[in-house]
């Protein structure tokens, strides 16, 4: 029926054009392969390295989130907020190392008095006013 000639099943020799050619396509294959892998050794990695960082930030003696404040493993922190005389605390915020209080002074105004318990002083005084 039909006949395989064995001439062209053998391979024959490229010509040396061609075969530069390949040569080149195989270097780059091989260097394309190479920097897919390290690319991807290091998204492998990065993925490691954030599964084993814990969530550290509620350990103690570690930063408080947000400031450079250190909470102490065996004592707590001890800090004295001077408010103003007859002030009368409506509510109480906060943020980080930062405290909030809300609230009237004697003379009736609204204000907001912010502690800081790293420098342990007062570092805000704000009178609100509604218009």
């Amino acid at each position: 029926m039909s006949k395989v000639n064995d001439d062209d099943l053998d391979e024959k020799p490229l010509d040396p054009e061609m075969e530069k050619v390949r040569r080149k396509m195989v270097r780059l294959l091989a260097v394309s392969i190479g920097v897919m892998f390290i690319g991807l050794m290091a998204v492998l990695g990065a993925i490691v390295y954030k599964f084993t960082q814990a969530d550290d930030t509620a350990v103690a003696g570690s930063p408080v989130a947000g400031s450079s404040m250190v909470v102490p493993s065996d004592a707590p922190i001890a800090s004295v907020a001077s408010l103003p005389e007859g002030f009368v605390v409506e509510s109480v915020s906060l943020d980080g190392p930062r405290i909030g209080f809300f609230g009237r002074s004697a003379d009736g105004s609204r204000r907001l008095i912010i502690h800081d318990m790293t420098t342990g002083r007062i570092v805000g005084d704000v009178v609100v006013i509604n218009r």
